[in-house]
């Protein structure tokens, strides 16, 4: 394209999400430009040697593995394998771990599953067996509906759904208690077990606000494990996106990073381009599609005077981390082995998994309503916080050297800590360190590390809140209501704009059809002139 300053589309950000919809238009014969602020594409599902250091650890930021796309024909349709995408399948991909080691690890196979749980609690292993028709009517039906502009999912997949509660009656009583109740209720009610309440707790709490209602549909947050499975992209979640890459080369489309944009264009109400920082404008002649989130899309990005009092109240309130709990993430590269001692001693009495390739999760249910309460209050717990963390390198060697390790480790903790984060940083990050010292071995061995607090993340990748997913993701807040009534199904009140990112139907996490869908509703309004 040289020195063109014209295209058919202009893509707003990187992620994996922009990528697909760029590869979607580009296919399509489309001229594409993406432009990307960071000075690589991926956004929050990259891989990258973070640390100075350690030239040869990928450490992941954000996304960690494919739970949704694996589950569609995505793959497929942007041809990844043939661009170099290959992924690993995770055997016990999550798992959960006790203070004196203890660990309930979810199998991809459903009845070993049940066999784990049985450690734990016979009552809870056969309750689980139990709902498995309510977790896969949920999941069935996302895998089917997320393929499908909100406006037009096909009436035989929700005839489908209706057919089978008509005739099972044990899935419409979970069903509807799903529905009714908080996920923290849910789990208190349905398990007995430390191990499977705070396993589901912490899931919970990082894909949505664990208290409002209807939140107990998390129960079925582990539905893919069983399914179609969880996949960890090889050379981390950058081999997927350097295949994205590679398929949008071969279509003709272009990736400018370092080009990040400071306004939208307007001619009217109709977006026409984007000014990036530094003045320089690009023009597109059907349509500009947005993968950043939507209150950075319909806010940030354009003038005051282009919002009428209605769109600028709608942006206000969309949800994101809500409840006011947020990620706090500290990626190590590690010069030596990193290990589990007292999982592996409590693990060799019962057989021979290699906990060392299951991503863990700690605390219990207990411990995760203390910490949500202390957090809308902006402060921290006066116990070991719950923890969320993985061996990156243990199912992919290609991330770290031979006989070293890359470690991945997530917390929740207040979004707006009384004092503000400036203050509070380097106390959190210390206090997580200990806390996590407490399950893992070999950590002194760390050549350098990354740190993200909540505000890290919103003000490096636009992440409003530091909510990964754009828009909580809520019951309310789907389908044609995400990320607000008026705003679904990919249109914005300006012609020629898209909402293409996380905060899109169907939903935030690695899956790429917000980018796909968005793309094809750009074209169809196209060609209807």
């Amino acid at each position: 394209m040289g020195n063109s300053k014209s295209w058919d589309y202009i893509v707003v950000g990187a992620g994996h999400n922009g990528l697909t919809a760029a590869c979607t238009l580009a296919k399509a014969g489309k001229s594409v430009l993406v432009v990307e602020q960071r000075g690589m594409a991926g956004g929050l599902s990259v891989s990258h040697p973070f640390v100075p250091a350690a030239p040869n650890h990928f450490l992941s930021l954000g996304a960690m593995d494919d739970a949704l796309m694996a589950h569609s024909p995505m793959i497929e349709f942007l041809d990844l394998r043939s661009h170099g995408y290959d992924s690993v399948p995770m055997a016990a991909p999550y798992g959960w771990m006790g203070e004196d080691g203890e660990t309930l690890v979810l199998h991809k196979s459903f009845e070993r599953t049940v066999e784990e749980i049985k450690y734990f609690s016979p009552k809870d292993a056969k309750t689980y067996a139990d709902v498995r028709g309510a977790i896969d009517l949920v999941m069935g039906g996302l895998e089917g509906i997320m393929q499908h502009h909100p406006s037009e999912v096909p009436k035989r997949l929700l005839l489908n759904v209706v057919l089978k509660l008509a005739s099972d009656r044990k899935t419409r009583k979970v069903l509807a208690r799903m529905l009714s109740v908080s996920a923290f209720e849910m789990f208190s009610e349905t398990f007995e077990s430390e191990a499977m309440r705070g396993l589901w707790a912490f899931w919970a709490c990082m894909f949505a606000p664990a208290t409002v209602q209807a939140s107990g549909l998390y129960l079925a947050a582990f539905g893919s494990v069983h399914r179609a499975g969880i996949f960890r992209p090889i050379g981390g979640m950058s081999g997927m996106i350097r295949a994205m890459e590679r398929c949008l080369e071969k279509h003709g489309g272009e990736v400018r990073c370092n080009h990040k944009v400071e306004e939208l264009l307007l001619d009217g109400k109709r977006v026409t381009g984007v000014r990036i920082v530094g003045g320089q404008e690009f023009f597109a002649t059907e349509g500009v599609l947005a993968n950043c989130a939507p209150q950075v899309a319909l806010g940030k990005l354009l003038p005051d005077s282009a919002r009428d009092e209605g769109l600028r109240k709608k942006i206000e309130f969309i949800p994101a981390n809500s409840i006011a709990v947020a990620p706090f993430k500290i990626d190590y590269a590690v010069g030596g082995p990193v290990t589990y001692r007292k999982a592996v001693a409590a693990r060799a009495k019962r057989d021979d998994l290699d906990v060392r390739k299951t991503t863990f999760m700690t605390g219990t249910l207990e411990q995760h309503i203390a910490q949500h309460k202390a957090a809308l209050r902006g402060e921290n717990v006066d116990f070991r916080p719950p923890l969320y963390f993985a061996i990156m390198s243990a199912n992919d060697a290609s991330i770290a050297p031979k006989g070293q390790d890359v470690f991945y480790l997530y917390v929740n903790t207040p979004l707006n800590p009384v004092g503000g984060w400036g203050e509070n940083k380097a106390g959190y990050s210390q206090q997580i360190r200990n806390a996590v010292s407490h399950y893992v071995d070999g950590l002194e061995h760390e050549i350098g590390s990354v740190e993200h607090c909540p505000k890290d993340f919103e003000d490096q990748f636009g992440t409003p809140n530091g909510a990964y997913f754009h828009v909580d993701m809520i019951p309310t807040r789907m389908l044609m209501n995400r990320p607000a009534s008026g705003l679904g199904g990919y249109r914005t009140p300006f012609a020629g704009l898209y909402l293409a990112g996380a905060g899109s139907h169907p939903s935030g996490g690695v899956c790429g059809w917000p980018g796909r869908l968005a793309a094809e509703t750009a074209m169809k309004d196209a060609r209807a002139g």
